[in-house]
């Protein structure tokens, strides 16, 4: 017999979801989640606009993280737009907590996997734990070929001496100084007084400059008029923005080890965004009839090509932003989407574009040179950028 029928080999966001989805719809499976760091979840801030997620979705979701508004606001030099699109985040410690206490799952914290394999995983000491269906949800892998830019960024999460007078997330505010690529702020108003200030790029390297980047945040911080009083935590992150490539070197046909979330490749190529892909997975495996391993497996890689596929016109935007646009062309390339309207800008959001849309997004007074932009359309012309996805720092 089996240790447990399903063995879930990281403990983030995708994995989460899988356990918490599982335990309501498949009370039956003995389940466990192994995590190599203490607590669940990492050190994230996860959100998603309320169009990107079916009503029954976003109901579960609002149940496992508190912050949710009714709109959100983006700022550019020459205009200020508020969008009455509902806006949600969850936090490491949401999951942390929905997780520790489901009396369903079994946990096993702080505790690092030396080798695992569609049947069985051994741990650090040496143990052996078998399951039929085990899932690696333990993050971004490398991956040589595929052309990329980067999403970086770098937050302080506050306890502000006087209210920051905001009713709304600010989405992006790009009023800042446009340093190592695209750059925007991004505020959560948690409370009256508690705030997420991030600082945001969208650049050609990966390097994180926290120490610079932090005293940006306490400057825009004092711009804005908001007296820090106190941190509660900070927030770091690189992600990958595809400009071309294919799931093969991210995911490899002959690795039949079932996979999900960042490790599948299923994030959106544009914004980051995991969470949708991480909810849609997780609704769609809990109907599965059968949990082993090998049909795992089959039904991820092809949810994974699915939204790989799917996604092929955000990567020709992506090559837009990052080889056609210089300077400041790239905040106009998002001054100019954001004037477009708003069911439109759902959509982009949701990975979900009409045939249209892309027409309404692509034609048009363009704000980059026109021989640049059409240099740009090629998957071949982001070749020199074939620098490959890199695994995370632990």
């Amino acid at each position: 017999m089996r240790d447990f029928d399903i063995i879930l080999v990281g403990g983030g966001l995708a994995n989460g979801l899988i356990a918490d989805r599982l335990t309501s719809q498949r009370p039956d499976l003995r389940m466990l989640i192994i995590e190599a760091r203490p607590t669940l979840g990492g050190d994230h801030t996860w959100s998603y606009h309320e169009t990107d997620v079916t009503a029954e979705q976003d109901l579960w979701l609002r149940s496992i993280g508190k912050s949710a508004w009714s709109s959100q606001e983006v700022r550019f030099p020459s205009y200020s737009r508020p969008i009455s699109t509902g806006y949600r985040t969850i936090v490491s410690s949401d999951l942390h907590n929905r997780l520790v206490s489901n009396e369903r799952l079994n946990l096993c914290l702080d505790t690092e996997v030396k080798d695992v394999s569609p049947t069985a995983i051994v741990l650090q000491g040496g143990q052996t734990l078998t399951s039929d269906c085990i899932i690696d949800g333990r993050g971004l892998v490398s991956a040589p070929g595929v052309s990329i830019g980067y999403q970086k960024f770098y937050g302080l999460e506050c306890e502000l001496s006087a209210p920051h007078g905001l009713a709304a997330p600010i989405l992006m505010d790009t009023t800042v100084d446009q340093i190592d690529g695209y750059r925007f702020m991004y505020s959560l108003p948690y409370s009256p007084t508690k705030l997420l200030i991030e600082d945001t790029y969208y650049s050609d390297t990966p390097l994180l400059d926290t120490n610079a980047i932090e005293q940006r945040v306490r400057a825009y911080a004092s711009l804005k008029g908001w007296d820090i009083a106190s941190v509660d935590r900070e927030e770091k992150g690189v992600l990958p923005v595809v400009l071309d490539g294919q799931l093969e070197m991210v995911w490899p046909r002959d690795q039949t080890m079932p996979r999900s979330g960042m490790r599948a490749g299923l994030f959106h190529q544009t914004t980051g965004y995991s969470l949708p892909f991480a909810v849609q997975t997780a609704d769609r495996l809990s109907a599965m009839q059968v949990m082993e391993s090998k049909a795992a497996a089959a039904f991820l890689r092809a949810e994974s090509q699915a939204a790989w596929d799917k996604q092929s016109f955000f990567r020709l935007l992506n090559r837009f932003l990052f080889l056609a646009a210089q300077g400041g062309e790239r905040r106009r390339i998002f001054e100019r989407f954001y004037r477009l309207q708003r069911p439109l800008i759902e959509r982009f959001y949701a990975a979900n574009l009409k045939t249209a849309d892309k027409a309404r997004i692509i034609f048009g007074r363009p704000p980059v040179a026109l021989h640049k932009a059409v240099a740009a359309i090629p998957p071949g012309a982001a070749a020199s950028r074939a620098n490959g996805i890199a695994a995370p720092n632990p």
